[in-house]
Parts: structure tokens; sequence; C-alpha cells
């Protein structure tokens, strides 16, 4: 029997429409849904991974408990009787908030949401996760001075500048936002006269579509900034309409950047004086220019400062909610969960009182001091903190503090190997979900539907964690007992059913975009204005408005770590994945078999490495091994290594094993693991 189904692939952010073409219950072929605003047919490499993935053989399948002997199988009644009793045993004995729920990047809404109810129901306030590294600390910013997190409106820009982010490389061009095909924004913008320019201190896939390049130094972007805001201020660049009716502190902004001249940044950030000047000229006499920020800098101990000078430019020249600029698209109205508040202070609340959630630092630190009031348990889901947060041995002793970890996955994780209990997660394609999209065309759902029946015993989270409240007592606190339940909850604001969705696929809910709605509603702040001066951040060491200080670890703050280590380090991710995941896909693995080590010919020559070689990364923390690849688009002094490495099913060297957790950016927890101290040795 052959049947096609329309669905959503959960691979990654852009959620892109696809047709899945299934033969006798399994995988046949893949295509791209043409009728999806967010692809228009367009798949990216990861898509061959699909059917690797459902049908693979190392997918967890069966619930596990750790044992002195080993793992354990367990049936599902045994394994949830074991979690309601551990937790119940832990609540009593030390309260409700010794629960901690930690969470990966919200691909999916099942991820978004999983174990969220059971969290208020329990009476814990602690959600943590990767928000410290992605995403999070950049909407801190942007939502302290704007109220809202704005998309960019490419459809009408004539100069975009890409600063911290490769949409090339990771199809990334927005936060939530569609553009009628993603892979074709640049070129449309190029075909209509924008120019675009990417800030980047490498020379990534994007600059090659780029007009202009600006490589600052890497860790330097808010100097960068705030001397684009000197000339913009000085030169009398500045919307005085807008600035003058809509921004806070002006004279207090010009006050705080009039040292901040290109000259001095020319000297921190290596760009030159009239690069500068002409960056921030164009950008403010532009007729609708936008900037994306990217995930490059929210993994820094600056990264929230940094972006909130980019609120400051957006601000200045007037570029918030217009044609062209950072705009505030419609949003699909949705119920938040959890539904029951607790009223507690999460852990590191006194620490970050201006992150929305618990930092992991906050809670890696409390686990390794062992404090009386220290997490006891925690739930993983959609997550793999061991890998993912810095100095990784580190972080798997303060994890394994903990008197009971339970972990969901599809596949075995650097995470499962240490926890309590593991519970086999479905996939994307074996269970329902949705996704809510932006747009200049109005705001809109889009369903993804069942493809296959769930491999072995797997779940989804929905029912997994119905069951466990059930066995805990807590479930008269419940809105939904499953997935179809939850999906109905969560979209009656949008008057939307599962079955309205399964009819029609894709559904818009809200009108086209108004432009510049502040001019009759105000700005969701609480002045009603924008706050790039901010009365928040006035009562932290941050201060009101944003500062240039050199990252905690770099050759400025500890010149002593020079001679050792003479190399500064940073990350990225190859587009063939995400995160952690599926580099055990036989397709993907294929076109990217293992991490790679890049370098300058500069500082391969002096080390006698070549092309190919094994080499050892070595960092204050730790040492790796993995495979050079010389190349012109790193500069000399920099090196760049493959991330995501470290699982137990693709025996690959984890980059963070180098990342230092000594230190990390005040307001969001943000770890430097996008810059660390490092020398390098071939070893063949």
């Amino acid at each position: 029997m052959e049947k096609t189904v329309r669905s959503i692939c959960g691979f990654c952010h852009t959620s892109c429409g696809m047709k899945v073409h299934v033969h006798d219950g399994k995988i046949k072929r893949i295509d791209g849904d043409l009728d999806h605003p967010v692809n228009r047919g367009h798949l990216c490499v990861k898509a061959q991974g699909i059917k690797s993935l459902v049908e693979s053989e190392e997918r967890l399948k069966f619930p596990l408990k750790k044992t002195k002997g080993g793992w354990v199988r367990l049936s599902w009644d045994e394994a949830l009787d074991l979690a309601a009793e551990k937790l119940i045993e832990i609540r009593e004995k030390h309260g409700p908030e010794s629960l901690v729920r930690s969470s990966g990047a919200p691909v999916s809404y099942e991820a978004r949401d999983g174990f969220l109810q059971f969290m208020g129901v329990y009476g814990s306030p602690n959600l943590t996760g990767v928000s410290n590294l992605c995403h999070v600390p950049r909407s801190v910013a942007f939502m302290d001075a704007f109220g809202a997190r704005p998309e960019p409106d490419y459809e009408n820009a004539q100069f975009i500048i890409f600063w911290g982010v490769n949409p090339v490389n990771t199809t990334r061009f927005c936060s939530y936002a569609s553009y009628d095909g993603y892979h074709q924004i640049i070129p449309r913008a190029k075909e209509r006269g924008a120019k675009i320019v990417v800030v980047d201190p490498i020379r990534s896939e994007t600059v090659s579509f780029s007009d202009l390049w600006i490589h600052p130094k890497i860790g330097t972007d808010s100097a960068l900034g705030l001397s684009m805001a000197h000339t913009i201020i000085y030169e009398d660049l500045y919307d005085e309409e807008f600035v003058g009716q809509w921004m806070i502190g002006f004279e207090e902004t010009k006050r705080h950047v009039e040292h901040a001249t290109p000259e001095w940044a020319e000297r921190i950030t290596s760009v030159p004086t009239e690069q500068i000047r002409e960056l921030a000229r164009l950008y403010a006499t532009a007729q609708g220019a936008l900037i994306l920020d990217g995930n490059g800098l929210d993994m820094h101990t600056n990264g929230v400062d940094t972006v909130r000078v980019i609120c400051m430019l957006i601000a200045l020249t007037g570029n918030i909610d217009k044609p062209g600029g950072n705009v505030f698209f419609p949003f699909a109205p949705q119920r938040l969960l959890p539904t029951v508040k607790t009223g507690k202070r999460r852990i590191g609340w006194e620490e970050f009182p201006l992150f929305p959630n618990c930092p992991f630092p906050a809670v890696k630190e409390s686990l390794l001091r062992e404090t009386s009031d220290r997490p006891r348990a925690m739930i993983v889901h959609h997550s793999n903190p061991v890998l993912v947060q810095a100095n990784q041995e580190r972080t798997k002793r303060a994890l394994q503090n903990l008197e009971f970890l339970m972990v969901l996955d599809i596949f075995p994780t650097a995470t499962t190997e240490i926890a309590d209990l593991v519970l086999p997660s479905s996939s994307d394609f074996e269970r329902v979900d949705y996704r809510a999209y932006s747009s200049s065309r109005g705001a809109y759902l889009a369903f993804r539907d069942k493809v296959v029946e769930p491999v072995g015993e797997s779940r989804s989270v929905f029912e997994i964690e119905y069951e466990l409240a059930k066995r805990m007592g807590l479930e008269k606190d419940y809105p939904f007992r499953n997935t179809e339940e939850w999906i109905n909850f969560v979209l009656e604001p949008s008057h939307v059913t599962l079955n309205d969705l399964r009819n029609h696929h894709i559904i818009y809910v809200t009108p086209p975009v108004v432009y510049k709605k502040y001019q009759k509603e105000g700005f969701p702040t609480p002045t009603g204005k924008v706050e790039c001066y901010s009365e928040r951040f006035k009562n932290h060491p941050c201060g009101p408005l944003p500062s240039f200080h050199y990252p905690k670890e770099s050759h400025m703050t500890h010149p002593e770590l020079s001679k050792d280590y003479d190399l500064m380090g940073t990350s990225r991710k190859p587009s063939e994945f995400v995160h952690t995941k599926f580099r055990n896909l036989p397709p993907l693995c294929k076109l990217y078999p293992n991490p790679l080590m890049m370098i300058h010919p500069k500082e391969a020559f002096s080390r006698g490495i070549n092309q190919g070689d094994s080499v050892e990364v070595k960092s204050p923390r730790g040492r790796i091994q993995v495979e050079a690849r010389i190349t012109e688009n790193i500069p000399p002094g920099l090196v760049v290594i493959d991330f995501g490495w470290g699982n137990p099913t693709d025996r690959g060297a984890s980059l963070n094993i180098l990342v230092s957790d000594e230190v990390w950016d005040p307001i969001s927890g943000g770890y430097p693991n996008r810059l660390f101290l490092c020398n390098i040795k071939g070893l063949s």
C-alpha cells in the first residue's frame, strides 16, 4: 500500500514543508512541498537522513534502567512507576524546587512544551537547558529595548547586514518567519539592488554573496557597533524624528558613545577606521535597512551587551517596524505552558535577575558545590547538556551529583550514558505536531502529520508526561492527556483545531503585517518607547547602556597564557547536522565523516601541519584530536573546530572538552563556547 503524507521536517528551526511517500509502512521517498511558504519545494541535505533516522538500528526502542551490572530493560509500567517513586520521594524530602527540567533548542513544539506542564503541577520553576547559549541571550536584549523580538523584512530591504550569522549554511534567515522560499531571499534581494554586508571574523559561505565583508577580531563586535553608533550620532545621520519621539535616553547615549570613535574601535577590532564609517553611513542612509543577528553572538561572555548595541543601531536609524527594517510580524496566538504557576524563585535568580529562566551555570555550580538547596533530580528532554555545555567533564561531574536523572531521547547520547533512567522518544515522523510562522502576509500554522508508526516501544513525550503525572496524582491539573489534546489546547486562542489542520495543512490566522504599529500602540515596554537606555539594566553591573568588554578568556585578559596557548579557538556547526544530532546517520556521515579543525596556511606551515593531518588541539581544560583542514577562510591566529561530535554513536571528538566554564556572560550565563585559548600540534 502506498500513500503520500504532507508534513514538516523537524531537523532544524526552518521547519520546511515536505511530502513523504510511504510504501507498506516505510518511507520510500521525500520531496519538498512546493506549496509551503518556508521552502517552496527546496530541501537541504539534512533531509537525506530522515529515512535513515527512522529506520536506524541504533534507535532507543524500550525503557532502560542503569544498575551496577549495566543497563536493564524495563516495561513502560516499571519505568514510569520507578520515575514516579523517585520524584515523589525527592519532592517530599527536598521540596518541589529540587526538580529541574533541561531542554534543548525548540526545533519542534513538542520539544518546546514537553514536561512544561509537569514542572508547573510538580511545583518547580527551575527550567534550564541550552537557553544560555542559543537565541535567548539575544532575545533578552531585544525584549528589553523594544518589548518584542522583530524579524527581518527582506522583501523591502535595501541594505542587509548579516551579523554573527551564516544563513547560507544554517538556512536560518530569521527567528520564525517565512519569505516565500528561504533559498530565494538573497537572490531576490540582489535582483532588487539591495546591498548585503556580512560581519564575521571568518569568510563564511554567506560572505560569497555579500557586497562588503567586515571581519573584526573575534569577540570585539560590540566595539564595532559602538563606533558605528558614534558615527551615526556625531555625523547627524540618525533619524531625528524617530529618536526625538520614541527613543529613551538619547542624550545619555550620545555621551556614552562619545569616546567610541572609529579610531578607538580600529585598535580593538582591526577593522579600518574608514570601513567602519562607510558601514555606518550606508546603514544609516539606506531606505529600509535591517540587521540579522545570529547564534555567533550568543556564546560569548559579552553576548547580551553586543546585541544591545545592535538594538541601539536599529533605534538610532529608525529601522524598527518600518518597511525593509526589523519588523514585528504578526504571530499566531497560542496558550503558554505551564498553566499552573508556582510563585517560587528559580535557581540563580539573584545572580541572573534579567534572564527569563535558569541559566545552566547556576544549576551546574549549585550541583558542584553541593549546596543544601541544590537540584536533586533532573528531567532531560530533547537535550544533550553533557555535549552542549562548556567543559564537558565538569558538566558530567555536576549531573552525576543528582539523585535521579531521567533522559528522553531517540538515540543514545553522552547524556543518556550517565542517566539513571532512559525513555525512548518517538521521532518527529512518528507523531503529529504543528508549527507557527510569522510573515508579512500574516501569521499561519502548518501541520506536521504522522508518517509512520513509532519504532519499538517509543512514545510521544506528552503520553509519557501524562502517564507519569497520573501515577503521581497530578493529572487533575492537566488540560491534555496526549499529543492531540495538547495541540487543541494550545491552539485554542487561534481558533484552530487539529482537525482543521488535518483538512487544510496550512491556515493563516491573522491579517497581513501593519508597519509602524507603535504610532498607534506605542512599544510593548514599560514606557511605551524604545529603551536602549535601560532602567532594568541600570541596577545591574552591566549598566543602563551597553559597553565593550574584552572577552573573559582572551590574550588581552590573560596575557600570562599567551606563551603556552598562542591561538584563539572558536567553533562552527556543519550544515549537514543540527546541534549534536545525526552524526550516526549513514547518508549524512558519508557527506561529512569527521570533525575538522580549520587553520590558516601561515599557522599550519609554522607548525609543520599538512592538509588532512591528525592534530592535537589543547586548551587549559583538556585536549582532543581532529583532522586538519588548511584554508585562507580563517584568519591567522584563529582556528575553527567543528562542534557536535562526542556521542557514543559517532565516536568523534567533543569540542566542548576545550571550553572554559569558569566565566560566563553576567546577564545570560552564556559560556564562551565560541572563544577559548588553545595551541595546536601535528600528530602525523
